[in-house]
């Protein structure tokens, strides 16, 4: 297992804006992933007041930044350094709501790469049962000009 610790040496997202807490086990293409959904989220006060719903867009997020840490996992300690850009989001789905005190399970697994562009499929779970479905790509930097 990788705590946050770890996942900060290897993928670049900070603060509120890490949406991934552990990681649970990975290879070069596959990942699961773990998000611990927290009342205090950013996202709470406003979406929606008094019925906090975790937006799409940030489960999709969440996915990517597990997929982004087995690339960048292979090419070793960057610091977080390397950067993945969102190329595509294809046939993105959600099938049930993500609230806080939900444990948000995400499994990633490479489908296909080329060159510096790598293509995803992701499946994010509460509890065993499927909450957002998505084919996604991303474009490693794995040397940006970071000042």
């Amino acid at each position: 297992m990788v705590d946050a610790f770890g996942i900060e040496r290897v993928i670049p997202h900070r603060g509120y804006m890490r949406l991934v807490d552990e990681i649970r086990e990975f290879t070069d293409k596959t990942a699961i992933g773990v998000k611990y959904v927290r009342d205090d989220e950013f996202w709470c006060a406003g979406h929606f007041p008094s019925h906090p719903v975790m937006p799409g867009v940030l489960i999709i997020e969440a996915l990517a930044q597990t997929a982004c840490f087995t690339v960048l996992s292979q090419i070793g300690n960057n610091n977080g350094r390397a950067l993945g850009y969102f190329v595509s989001i294809e046939n993105a789905r959600f099938t049930h709501m993500v609230r806080p005190g939900d444990t948000l399970e995400l499994h990633i697994e490479e489908i296909g790469s080329k060159m510096k562009l790598h293509k995803f499929n992701g499946t994010a779970f509460v509890n065993g049962k499927r909450v957002a479905v998505a084919t996604f790509s991303a474009m490693l930097d794995n040397d940006p000009k970071i000042e």
